[in-house]
């Protein structure tokens, strides 16, 4: 007979944080499916993986958001899972960019052992934090940035058929170095896989073209989430959920295999359409909806 029968292990089951869906907290033996909750796991996963490939970024930056207004606060648990959406939105994207022979290289494999030293350290930051809270607030702040950022850069870039001059690409270990260490120290704390950090950078920095910086991000990301995912989930049982409940690894890996095959679906998707679209209008987009989340993450504004 199943051992979830007996009282006691019912009673163990059912004993779980209210803010986590039914799917993701019950043990397999007594787990049925809150199915309206999986297929919007699998919709948030879809439209991070499109958005991921579309710009270059790991999807966490719109991912874990999602999640916070869909289920409520819980920024460990979804940074863990949104990071290995991440890894399937890099692995999803990359071969398109490298099938349109836009990524650098040379940049991107001098920044990659400055992005995988310093995942570490952000992780090692987001634990000691006081409250699960300031993680919440410093992706909020974040997104404001990449919100403003964008927004600017979209109002003030020239046509492409403008007569301004072509600037030379900077590939050198000083701006390999900068990036790298910012990147990974952000993915490691706020749990996304890092190429929202990356792009901007890489624009102001490395004066890319929009589709070269957003091929580089897209390859940047996939070693540095690796080293987050490893690092995050042998991490997740120092951390508990703001009611100070743990966190479990296999409701880590249940959400995590939620949002995956829609995040590897929608980065194929919109990867394949970075060299297509027009870039300037799609860019002005994300940093409208980089400004409509952080108002939202910020408790501004409440959507129902």
């Amino acid at each position: 007979m199943n051992k979830c029968v007996h009282s006691e292990n019912l009673v163990a089951c059912r004993r779980r944080p209210t803010n986590l869906p039914l799917f993701l907290y019950l043990q397999p033996c007594e787990r049925h499916l809150d199915f309206p909750t999986l297929t919007l796991s699998i919709l948030i996963g879809t439209v991070g993986g499109f958005l991921g490939g579309l710009f270059g970024i790991g999807g966490g930056v719109v991912i874990i958001p999602l999640l916070t207004m869909a289920q409520g606060s819980n920024p460990h648990l979804y940074q863990a899972a949104s990071l290995v959406a991440a890894l399937l939105v890099s692995a999803g994207s990359i071969p398109r960019h490298i099938r349109a022979q836009a990524i650098r290289w040379e940049f991107a494999l001098r920044t990659i052992p400055f992005s995988i030293a310093t995942v570490g350290v952000g992780i090692a930051i987001g634990i000691y934090l006081p409250s699960t809270q300031w993680l919440e607030w410093i992706f909020t702040a974040f997104l404001i940035y990449v919100a403003i950022s964008e927004i600017v850069r979209r109002l003030r870039e020239k046509p492409a058929n403008s007569n301004s001059p072509v600037l030379a690409e900077r590939l050198g270990w000083g701006p390999a170095s900068i990036i790298g260490s910012v990147m990974g120290t952000l993915s490691g704390l706020l749990g996304i896989g890092g190429g929202v950090i990356a792009v901007p950078l890489m624009r102001a920095v490395n004066r890319f073209d929009i589709r070269a910086t957003i091929a580089t991000s897209a390859f940047l990301v996939l070693p540095t989430v690796i080293v987050a995912v490893i690092l995050k989930f042998s991490t997740l049982s120092s951390v508990k959920t703001p009611a100070g409940d743990p966190i479990t690894l296999s409701a880590a890996l249940w959400l995590a295999a939620a949002l995956a095959p829609g995040a590897f679906v929608g980065a194929n998707i919109g990867a394949s359409l970075v060299h297509k679209l027009p870039m300037r209008k799609l860019s002005f987009a994300f940093g409208l909806l980089c400004a409509i989340l952080a108002i939202r993450m910020s408790g501004l504004v409440t959507f129902k």
